[in-house]
């Protein structure tokens, strides 16, 4: 089935008809990224919702360029009315609605459903990812929690197994190191720490350490200290005590996944489908949990995106709540799951997807990482790119042998330190 289809039939599930449009009605500009599965969703919503039209603005080319528009059409006036932005545009999306005076968090609609509605669908963690300074600015959406993806032969062969996979990134170093002994070009993991073009892998490595990326004042470092080490010193083993090649990009490693030279990569449970797609019949492919470094106090950075009201017309406000509830009810977050690998932010959704998970295993494992959700980081200032460009080269370095974790840290916390005193 097509996910055209699939999202059709949830859709037909929900008992929506397509009645005639209503005379009053309200129309809502909705401004998103591109994501394959979106259009079918609004066309069930016009269908539930006859008196609400959704006017879907031609998508954006990225996060950053969405952003950009909506920060610019904020300032003339000319924002959409419900708008996608990624969890980490959340803060400075919040901050412009501020200082023009016209900041409007959802707190006041969550008050409306009551506390028990609220409880019944949408976890506390799942909630934190769209908080800005404690307030509800934004609906969680899509949630995406980094996986390891495996080559089930690759692990059998070096004698693991899936149900009894290491849960420490030592116990995953050795295994690691074990598959890459195979040869012929046969690598235990790909997992270049600094070769993404933003630090979500470094966010990982320093949150499941149970860190920060900053500090209170926003002037350094969070991970000035021991655990910040142990995040170093774990992401130098994942490279040197395998044989890794390190890359500035993650497509190599990728492509090598597919053709079974790798065992173990990283990667977002949103490129399921299309992993196994591209793997076809070659090998078993089966995801399991990302190690947390720090197993009570460690945590995650959630990838994904969250649906924003921008509008302060009270009709299209409540328009907009009812378009937030619909996309994020129990069946459409259910058939989302199913056609992206996302994981469902309805926690109802689980028991709709209690078949599909019996015979697609890959695509709870994410849904089982729910508590170990932590917002994604968003550096003030639009500093971000500039922490990166600096971190990114310490961190190849780092694993590639030329750097201990101990002459790496200072050499952050410097260049961490430069970008934030020049603002």
């Amino acid at each position: 089935m097509t996910v055209k289809a699939i999202l059709t039939a949830a859709a037909l599930a929900l008992g929506v008809t397509a009645p005639a449009l209503a005379a009053d009605s309200v129309t809502l500009d909705f401004y998103h990224s591109q994501l394959p599965f979106l259009p079918s969703l609004i066309e069930g919503f016009r269908k539930a919702h006859p008196d609400i039209v959704i006017h879907d603005l031609a998508p954006a080319a990225s996060y950053s360029a969405g952003d950009q528009t909506v920060i610019r059409g904020m300032m003339t006036g000319t924002a959409p009315d419900v708008y996608l932005a990624s969890y980490a545009s959340l803060a400075s999306i919040a901050d412009v609605m501020k200082d023009r005076g016209n900041a409007q968090s959802l707190d006041p609609l969550f008050a409306k459903e009551g506390k028990a509605w609220t409880a019944a669908n949408y976890p506390p963690a799942i909630l934190d990812l769209a908080k800005v300074g404690g307030e509800q600015y934004a609906m969680p959406f899509t949630a995406s929690l980094p996986l390891l993806y495996v080559n089930k032969e690759l692990v059998e062969k070096a004698g693991g197994t899936i149900d009894h996979f290491p849960s420490t990134w030592d116990g995953v170093i050795d295994l690691a190191a074990k598959i890459s002994k195979f040869g012929d070009g046969v690598q235990g993991i790909g997992f270049s720490v600094g070769g993404l073009s933003d630090d979500w892998y470094w966010q990982m490595m320093v949150m499941s350490a149970g860190d920060r990326m900053l500090n209170d004042e926003s002037t350094g470092i969070g991970y000035d200290n021991k655990a910040g080490l142990e995040a170093l010193r774990v992401t130098q083993d994942i490279a040197v005590k395998t044989g890794m090649s390190v890359y500035a990009d993650p497509k190599p490693a990728q492509q090598q996944f597919f053709a079974g030279k790798i065992g173990i990569v990283v990667e977002s449970p949103s490129d399921l489908v299309a992993y196994e797609t591209a793997i076809g019949d070659r090998f078993t492919m089966r995801t399991v949990r990302f190690p947390l470094i720090d197993a009570e106090k460690g945590g995650l950075p959630a990838g994904g995106n969250a649906l924003m009201v921008l509008a302060n017309d009270p009709a299209k406000r409540a328009a907009a709540w009812e378009f937030i509830k619909y996309m994020t009810s129990v069946a459409v977050q259910a058939e989302v799951s199913k056609a992206s690998g996302y994981m469902p932010v309805n926690v109802q959704s689980a028991s709709a997807l209690q078949g599909f998970y019996a015979d697609h295993p890959n695509f709870q494992t994410v849904f089982a990482s729910t508590p170990a959700a932590r917002p994604w980081f968003a550096y003030p200032n639009n500093t971000a790119d500039g922490v990166w460009k600096g971190v990114a080269p310490i961190l190849d370095q780092l694993q590639r042998g030329k750097l201990t974790a101990d002459a790496a840290l200072p050499m952050i916390r410097d260049h961490v330190a430069g970008v934030m005193a020049s603002q």
